[in-house]
């Protein structure tokens, strides 16, 4: 009974180990970027409410908005620059195997190098002294074009590109953790602790979450590497595609191009009665949710069979 009761604190430990980490799917997430995005913010408060400052001078007026200006740009490119590195990492720390993986990512990375590049030089130009307000204005608006050619179009492709492959070792982990449970699950039922049928349906259903799991997986990686290859590798298109963090930044910064009399917070998107169409990565983005789900799904499962064992035990 000894060697059995170790039997069931290892299976006991183990399951309570895969209930701790399953915030590790926190990697479905983006990391946080609302500290920068809330600087940016802030400089466009600034801007807002020189507008209507009558204490200062027209000439100190204008002074004061080209400093805020440069200030809130500088601020939008520190917001991209460290989107763009924790795409980067993210891109780099996927273990991938096909040529055709290894293509997409290796593209992504050269666009992402590109932007970067472009957005330390920029950040160099409005460092300088002297310069006039149309030239800030100028530089904003030249960034925000760059952006909505050469970034904006391919950030959700990289997004979802990158959570198909984080959510490969998820289900890599979590298969291997119900082999894990089957194997001990056949010790005790070898030793009389339980019988099959105490667990089988809860080892079926996890199968099952799982093995749909990699099937919505499987499909999301199809789609969204055809598209790659199709709109990226084969030939440049504009496909629709914003994050948050880039179109928040991108309305940020056509308020810097604006003029002090239309200055205002961005406004909310109204709401469009034209029917969306839904791109290859908002489809990959629906089934990698799903295949998520299935392996919460498999998790809850795992739980349930530590729940039964430790009734059976109780009861020896």
């Amino acid at each position: 009974m000894k060697k059995i009761s170790k039997i069931f604190a290892a299976i006991v430990i183990f399951l309570v180990i895969i209930g701790l980490t399953l915030p590790m799917m926190s990697v479905f997430a983006q990391e946080n970027l609302q500290a920068p995005l809330q600087e940016v913010e802030n400089k466009v408060d600034e801007l807002v409410q020189l507008k209507d400052d009558s204490s200062l001078s027209e000439k100190d007026k204008e002074t004061k908005e080209i400093q805020v200006r440069k200030e809130a740009l500088d601020k939008i490119i520190e917001l991209s620059l460290a989107e763009i590195k924790n795409l980067e990492n993210k891109l780099n720390s996927l273990e991938l195997e096909s040529d055709s993986q290894k293509a997409a990512k290796e593209k992504f990375l050269e666009l992402l190098g590109n932007n970067a590049v472009y957005s330390e030089e920029l950040k160099k130009n409005i460092a300088k002294e002297n310069l006039a307000l149309d030239e800030i204005k100028n530089f904003a608006q030249e960034y925000k074009n760059w952006r909505e050619s050469n970034y904006d179009i391919y950030v959700k492709k990289i997004t979802a590109f990158t959570l198909v492959f984080q959510e490969k070792q998820v289900l890599k982990t979590a298969n291997t953790r119900l082999d894990k449970i089957m194997s001990d699950l056949n010790k005790l039922e070898a030793a009389k602790i339980l019988k099959k049928t105490d667990t089988s349906n809860l080892i079926n259903l996890a199968m099952k979450s799982l093995a749909n799991a990699q099937l919505y997986n499987g499909n999301a990686e199809k789609i969204l590497l055809d598209a790659i290859k199709k709109e990226i590798l084969d030939v440049a298109t504009t496909t629709p595609a914003l994050e948050m963090a880039s179109s928040t930044a991108d309305a940020l910064i056509q308020t810097a191009t604006s003029s002090p009399e239309t200055l205002t917070k961005a406004p909310e998107p109204e709401a469009s009665t034209t029917p969306k169409i839904i791109s290859e990565e908002n489809k990959a983005q629906a089934l990698i949710e799903k295949s998520l789900q299935e392996i919460k799904s498999a998790y809850a499962n795992f739980i349930a069979i530590s729940v039964k064992v430790s009734q059976k035990l109780k009861l020896k």
